[in-house]
């Protein structure tokens, strides 16, 4: 590792601790709780509110999606490789998707479980796009290099421009990648998702004072989704 690599990584490394440290004092009164953790008020009453709050994150989750895939293409057609903020980007992006996405579960179920004050919501929507956003651009990246060369270079030797390759050549090519990697991501959402109501129907258990412990069908529901989103994604990568 050369000297700027070295000052790269650090440079990262020590942006995502301050992003880190904000985020804590932000949401401070959500994880300080005096007491029973049982008896902290939720702001979610039943599972069907949890899950009328999860439909309610599709729109969001598809928004990120769609955004993450347009700034992959942006980095990697337009940002020069040679560039320290490209360097930077790529670095960041790098540690954020090989962040477990069980530290995400875990953020989100806090935030669910003690969710007061208006910085709740903030924290969990953060915690969501962390989640999405950086698999998504870096599979999008790793399609958009795995397409040939040449077919650049023929494109842009019969006299198309940039943005023509990209939508013309690129794009249908890479389009199998992207698609899987958006698999990949959704497999990961909705692990989240059923970690959050298996928690949430637990403490609901618990409350109520119920002797048996019954997982619901939409735990079911949600599991066999995720393992077909990731049939389905090893399936387009490949």
């Amino acid at each position: 590792m050369n000297r700027s690599e070295l000052i790269i990584q650090i440079i990262a490394l020590a942006t995502l601790i301050i992003a880190c440290v904000l985020v804590w004092i932000l949401t401070t009164e959500v994880f300080h709780v005096e007491g029973d953790i049982l008896s902290v008020p939720m702001d979610l009453d039943s599972e069907s509110d949890l899950i009328d709050r999860l439909y309610r994150m599709i729109p969001l989750l598809c928004v990120a999606m769609l955004l993450s895939i347009a700034f992959a293409f942006y980095i990697e057609e337009w940002l020069s490789e040679t560039t320290w903020y490209y360097r930077i980007i790529n670095q960041h992006i790098s540690i954020l998707a090989n962040i477990p996405s069980l530290i995400y579960g875990i953020l989100v179920v806090c935030i669910f479980l003690f969710q007061v004050g208006k910085f709740s919501n903030f924290t969990l929507v953060l915690a969501i796009v962390f989640l999405v956003v950086p698999v998504t651009i870096q599979t999008t990246q790793s399609a958009i290099r795995g397409v040939d060369l040449s077919v650049r270079e023929a494109a842009y030797a019969l006299g198309a421009n940039r943005w023509q390759v990209i939508t013309d050549h690129v794009f249908p090519r890479a389009f199998p990648k992207i698609t899987g990697g958006v698999f990949t991501v959704i497999s990961r959402v909705l692990a989240i998702a059923v970690l959050l109501i298996i928690v949430c129907e637990l403490r609901t258990s618990i409350i109520q004072d119920v002797g048996s412990y019954e997982i619901s069908s939409n735990v079911f529901v949600l599991i066999s989704l995720a393992l077909l989103s990731c049939v389905l994604s090893s399936f387009l990568q490949k």
